[in-house]
C-alpha cells in the first residue's frame, strides 16, 4: 500500500540524516534509525512511534518487504499500513509501529527494509524496555459491604498484580493492607473507618517503577441493612404475558438482595448497588392483580418498603374523537348513544349511533345543541335534552321519528335546560329532569317531573344534578355531598330524607339498593349508613375527579380515573365484599383532567366521555369505549360449568310488540354467559348463577313463530344450553 508523501518530513529526514546516526543504501533514508521505544507495561501495548521512510533521490524506488527480526521480534508490530510500495523521488512514506513487551528487561530486535536494486536490505534497530504491567481491575468480592461493618477482607480480581501491587482507597496516600494470591488476584483488608457512611468507595491498584502504574479506579458500595425501591421497568405488564424480566431501580441493594413478589422470592440477578434484575414467571402472571413488590437485603439486612406493581387487564381501546356531551348504553340495540354539538361541522346537533365493538358511527339530526340523554327501560324512547332551544325531544326508536318536544321556563338567569335527565324504569312516559341554565358550569336545580309533555309538578329549592331512579316508586338526587330521595307516583316527586356529608364526588351511581360515590362510599339508603368505602384516593371537597360504576352480580366497582393503586390513567376494579382493589385497566395513553359520562356496555367493556382542562375547555372531549372481558369477569382460567335453563319469563311473545327484557332462570349461568334468539347474539345481563336477563329487540319478534333461546358459556369447558323455544304468537 502506498502510504501518504510528505516534502516536509523529507527535508527534516534530509537534515537529521547529516546530525543523527542513520543507515542509507542507495536514495532511501529511515527515520528513527536506532528507534527507541522507551519502557511499557508489560503486555500493554504502547504509544505507536512514528517512522518517516524517504526517497532522497529524484528517480522512484521500489521497497518490496518490511520485516521484523531478532531475539525480541515478537514484542514490535506495525501498526497498520507498512511503506511497502513505491515511493516518488524527493518524497517520503509515514508509518507507525509500537512495542508490546512481552518480557521484562531490555528488548531488541530489528527492522528490515527491502528496497528493488539493492542486495541487501536496510536494517534498522528497534530498543525498548519491559517494565511491571499495568494492572487492571475487573471485579470487586464482595461488590457491597453494609454501612456500619467490621474491616472487611477484599477480594481483588483483574490482570497484571504483583507481589509488590499495593491497593488504595478514595484515594488514600497510604495504602490498605494488601496480599499477593495470583497474577489475577489479590486480597486486601478494608478498615472500618471506610465503612461508616453510606455511598462509594473507590479502590485501585498501584503497582511500581519500571512500567507499572495506578489502575483505573473500581467501586464497591457501602449500603445501609434496608434497600429503597424508586421505580420498576416495565412500569406494569398485561396479564396473559409470558416470562418476562423486571429491572428494579433503586438503592442499597446488597449482594444477594432478592425481589419479592408480593412476599415470594422472585429469580434474582445483582447488577450494582443501585439495579437489581428479577423473572416474572408466566403463572404470575396469568392474572391481572396488583402486586405488592420489594427487595430483601441478606442477612443481616432487612426489606424495603412495598411498592404496588401493575399486572394490568388486557383491553382493548377504542378513541372516537366525538366532542360528545352525554352517552347512554342501548341494550337492545346493542349500541351506543352520543349527543353532539353544532360545532362538530357537517354531524353537529346529531346524535351518534356508536358500534362499540368496530367503532362505526351513524348520525341521526336531533335538534339545537343536544346534551343530556336518557333511554326509556323499554328501549322505545331516547330522550334528548337541547339546550339551543330550551328543551327536552323525544325520539322514537329505532328510526329516530320524531316524538313529543317539551319547552322549558325561562328564568332571570336566562332560558332554563336539562342539567341532568332520568326516565322511569317501568313508565316510558314518565321523566324527570333538573333545569339549570346553559351558562357553563351554572345549575339551578329544579326538579320537575312529567308524563309525556304534561308537567306533573315541580320541587324547587332542590339543588341536584344527578338524577337516578332506583324503581319505578323511588328517584334519587345528588349535588355537592348531598342525596335526595324523593318519592315516586303518577302525580310526580315527593321529596323524602335528604342526607349530607356521607356520599361524595361529583356523581353518583346505583345499585342493587346501594349508592355508590365518586369519593368510594358505598350508602345504603334502608339504613342511612355507609355500608363501607373503597379508597379511590379522592380529595374533599366533593371535587373527586373519579367516576364510579358499580356491578354488584360480580361483586365489582370499577374506578375511572388516577387512582393510587396505579400511578396513571386508568380503571381501577374494586371488590365489593371487602372494599379492596383487585386490578387495574391501564389507559395512560388518554390525557384528561374532567371525566364526564361513565357507563357500561354489554358484557365486556365500559365506556366514557375524556375531557381535557375541566369546566369549558378549549379542547374537545372524546368517546373512550373499552372493551375487556377479564376486568368485567366475562372469561377467565377456570373451567365453566355447562348452563341449563329452567324458565323463562315471559314465556312467549306477541309478535309485533317492540321490545322486550326476557329474564332466564336455570343454572350454570357465568357473567361471561352469552345468550342467542334464533342464533342472533342478544345483550345480556348477568344476575346471579341462576338468573340472566336478556334484552330482545322488537325485531325479533316482527312475525309469528317460534324462536329458539340458548344460553352458551365461553371456554374453558362451558358449552351450550338445550334450546328453550318460545312461541311467538
Amino acid at each position: 500500500m502506498t502510504r501518504k508523501l510528505s516534502l516536509a518530513a523529507l527535508s527534516a529526514c534530509l537534515i537529521l540524516s547529516c546530525t543523527l546516526v542513520a543507515h542509507a543504501q542507495g536514495s532511501i533514508v529511515v527515520y528513527p534509525n536506532p528507534a527507541n521505544f522507551g519502557t511499557g507495561d508489560l503486555n500493554l501495548t504502547g504509544y505507536p512511534l512514528t517512522f518517516y521512510i524517504s526517497n532522497t533521490g529524484t528517480t522512484a524506488l521500489q521497497v518490496t518487504d518490511m520485516t521484523i527480526s531478532g531475539t525480541n521480534a515478537s514484542s514490535f508490530a506495525f501498526d497498520g499500513a507498512t511503506c511497502v510500495g513505491t515511493i516518488s523521488g524527493s518524497q517520503s512514506c509515514q508509518m507507525y509501529m509500537t512495542m508490546t513487551p512481552l518480557a521484562k528487561g531490555t528488548l531488541a530486535a530489528t527492522l528490515n527494509v527491502s528496497v528493488s536494486g539493492l542486495t541487501s536490505a536496510i536494517t534498522v534497530p528497534l530498543q525498548g524496555f519491559g517494565g511491571n504491567p499495568y494492572p487492571n481491575i475487573t471485579a470487586l468480592s464482595p461488590p457491597t459491604v453494609y454501612q456500619g461493618s467490621a474491616a472487611t477482607k477484599l477480594t481483588i480480581t483483574g490482570t497484571g498484580f504483583l507481589t509488590s501491587s499495593v491497593a488504595y482507597v478514595n484515594q488514600s496516600p497510604i495504602p490498605i493492607p494488601t496480599t499477593y494470591v495470583s497474577g489475577a488476584q489479590l486480597t486486601a483488608q478494608v478498615p472500618a473507618s471506610d465503612l461508616s457512611g453510606t455511598g462509594a468507595d473507590e479502590i485501585a491498584v498501584v503497582n511500581p517503577a519500571p512500567g507499572g502504574g495506578v489502575s483505573a479506579e473500581f467501586y464497591f458500595q457501602i449500603v445501609s441493612l434496608a434497600p429503597i425501591i424508586n421505580t420498576v421497568e416495565p412500569a406494569s405488564i398485561v396479564a396473559g404475558t409470558a416470562s418476562t424480566p423486571i429491572v428494579i431501580q433503586g438503592s442499597s441493594f446488597a449482594n444477594g438482595a432478592t425481589v419479592l413478589w408480593n412476599g415470594i422470592a422472585l429469580p434474582t440477578t445483582y447488577t450494582n448497588s443501585g439495579q437489581l434484575q428479577a423473572q416474572v414467571s408466566t403463572t404470575d402472571l396469568a392474572t391481572a392483580t396488583i402486586v405488592q413488590l420489594s427487595v430483601s437485603n441478606p442477612s443481616p439486612g432487612g426489606d424495603s418498603d412495598s411498592i404496588l406493581f401493575n399486572v394490568t387487564y388486557p383491553a382493548t381501546v377504542l378513541t372516537l374523537d366525538l366532542p360528545a356531551n352525554d352517552l347512554v348504553w342501548d341494550p337492545f340495540a346493542q349500541v351506543i348513544y352520543a349527543s353532539l354539538p353544532s360545532s362538530y361541522g357537517v354531524n353537529g346537533n346529531t346524535i351518534a349511533v356508536i358500534n362499540p365493538t368496530t367503532g362505526a358511527t351513524a348520525y341521526h339530526y336531533a335538534g339545537s345543541e343536544p346534551t343530556k340523554l336518557a333511554l326509556s327501560g323499554n328501549g322505545t324512547y331516547l330522550y334528548v335534552g337541547l339546550d339551543g332551544d330550551s328543551s327536552v325531544k323525544r325520539f322514537i326508536l329505532p328510526a329516530f321519528t320524531p316524538d313529543i318536544s317539551v319547552n322549558l321556563e325561562t328564568s332571570t338567569s336566562g332560558p332554563l335546560v336539562a342539567g341532568s335527565l332520568a326516565v322511569s324504569p317501568t313508565d316510558a312516559h314518565m321523566f324527570a329532569l333538573t333545569t339549570t341554565t346553559s351558562a357553563c358550569c351554572e345549575q339551578d336545580g329544579q326538579l320537575e317531573f312529567f308524563t309525556d309533555t304534561k308537567l306533573l309538578n315541580k320541587l324547587s329549592n332542590t339543588e341536584m344534578n344527578d338524577l337516578i331512579f332506583a324503581n319505578a316508586t323511588t328517584l334519587y338526587g345528588y349535588s355537592s355531598g348531598e342525596v335526595s330521595q324523593v318519592a315516586v307516583s303518577s302525580t310526580g316527586g315527593t321529596l323524602g330524607t335528604q342526607w349530607s356529608g356521607l356520599v361524595e364526588g361529583s356523581q353518583i351511581a346505583y345499585d342493587a339498593g346501594l349508592i355508590y360515590g365518586g369519593s368510594g362510599q358505598v350508602f345504603d339508603p334502608a339504613t342511612g349508613e355507609l355500608t363501607g368505602t373503597f379508597d379511590v384516593g379522592a380529595g374533599c371537597c366533593n371535587d373527586s375527579n373519579i367516576l364510579v360504576s358499580p356491578d354488584a352480580a360480580i361483586n365489582r366497582a370499577f374506578a375511572l380515573g388516577v387512582t393510587p393503586f396505579f400511578s396513571g390513567f386508568g380503571i381501577t376494579s374494586y371488590n365489593l365484599s371487602e372494599f379492596v382493589p383487585v386490578a387495574v385497566t391501564n389507559l395512560e395513553q388518554i390525557t384528561s383532567n374532567s371525566l364526564l359520562t361513565f357507563i357500561p356496555w354489554g358484557s365486556d367493556g365500559l365506556a366514557f366521555i375524556a375531557q381535557p382542562n375541566g369546566c369549558c375547555p378549549e379542547n374537545a372531549p372524546q368517546v373512550v369505549v373499552v372493551t375487556s372481558p377479564e376486568m368485567l369477569l366475562t372469561t377467565g382460567k377456570k373451567n365453566n360449568p355447562k348452563p341449563a335453563i329452567s324458565s323463562l319469563t315471559p314465556a312467549t311473545a306477541a309478535h309485533g310488540s317492540g321490545n322486550f327484557k326476557v329474564l332466564i332462570q336455570g343454572s350454570g349461568f357465568v357473567p361471561g354467559s352469552r345468550v342467542t334468539w334464533n342464533g342472533k347474539q342478544l345483550s345480556v345481563a348477568y344476575l346471579s348463577t341462576t338468573n340472566l336477563r336478556a334484552y330482545v329487540p322488537g325485531s325479533a319478534i316482527a312475525s309469528t313463530g317460534t324462536a329458539s333461546v340458548v344460553v352458551t358459556n365461553p371456554p374453558p369447558a362451558g358449552g351450550a344450553s338445550t334450546p328453550m323455544p318460545v312461541p311467538i304468537d
